[in-house]
């Protein structure tokens, strides 16, 4: 339970940097965009890629 509680803290922390509420780096803060932006380009294209091979399951052209 106590990790749940890390990773919650961790996340507001993050909103707080991203949202620039807190003083960093600005290097920080622009890898952290870009970290945040790669995950949801990565998000996009895994689902893109299920919905891809679940047409092709459905269709019977696998």
């Amino acid at each position: 339970m106590m990790i749940l509680v890390w990773l919650i803290d961790i996340l507001v922390i993050g909103v707080k940097i991203l949202g620039g509420r807190m003083k960093v780096n600005p290097v920080l803060r622009f890898g952290l965009w870009l970290a945040v932006l790669s995950t949801v380009a990565a998000g996009v294209a895994v689902v893109g890629f299920g919905l891809v091979l679940l047409e092709r399951q459905l269709s019977g052209t696998a």
